[in-house]
């Protein structure tokens, strides 16, 4: 591979992000380590889609890097050995900006995983309940905020938290020992997470699962979510 530079930039794996000079005469070349694409993927970046590839494509483009897709290597064309410096803060850059696609596709995964929830609830009980979102359903606990509540016709009440992260997980154990503990009756507090998506440790998941809480995987079958938020609501109801 060549001369190793370490930086004080972490990757995607913990460690210290690190590049490669390789040497031929007066010319030298910067390589990643070959594992970058490799890297992204396995933190949820597709590169298999043509939208994906394009925008990798693109920040190829501004930096000056060309990707060997045989070798699934980044690396620059071969300069001049006096502009090495120059070169690794560019392709440093380079690789910091690759690394931040990860945290883009978080973001869009769980606004993306948010939407089609709310979208299935209103499409599966928009007759016969009020939808809303970012409510206070109880105005005792008026500083707890719902991300969706299904009022049933009826009577009772579906709180809803996507479970797409460790603080909205925790807000929702915390929402449903209010209710326990207030001995409030016709709320519903459900936690739907998509377990393909979500960051939630296996503690908290555990005090979830432990609480009063209803759980749902909207991965292992969004109709089954659906049933199951269903069978919640009918009790009161006629």
């Amino acid at each position: 591979m060549g001369l190793a530079i370490a930086t004080s930039v972490l990757w995607l794996n913990g460690d210290r992000l690190a590049f490669y000079v390789r040497q031929k005469g007066d010319l030298v070349r910067l390589e990643d380590s070959g594992s970058s694409l490799f890297d992204l993927e396995t933190s949820g970046v597709d590169t298999s889609t043509p939208a994906r590839m394009e925008l990798i494509q693109a920040l190829c483009m501004e930096y000056g890097v060309l990707l060997d897709i045989d070798e699934a290597q980044f690396q620059t064309d071969w300069l001049p050995a006096d502009s090495v410096g120059v070169a690794a803060i560019r392709f440093l850059s380079f690789l910091t900006r690759l690394q931040d696609l990860t945290f883009t596709t978080k973001e869009r995964t769980a606004k993306t995983f948010r939407d089609d929830l709310i979208s299935a609830l209103k499409k599966e009980f928009g007759d016969e309940a009020t939808i809303t979102t970012g409510e206070a359903p109880i105005p005792a606990l008026a500083y707890y905020t719902v991300d969706i509540v299904i009022k049933h016709r009826d009577g009772r009440t579906a709180a809803i938290f996507p479970g797409i992260g460790e603080q909205k997980a925790l807000e929702a154990i915390l929402f449903a020992k209010e209710i326990e503990l207030k001995k409030i009756s016709g709320i519903v507090p459900f936690l739907i997470i998509e377990e393909a998506g979500s960051k939630i440790s296996k503690q908290t998941k555990a005090k979830a699962l432990n609480s009063e809480l209803a759980m749902a995987a909207w991965d292992g079958g969004e109709r089954d979510v659906l049933d199951k938020v269903r069978r919640r609501l009918e009790p009161l109801a006629a």
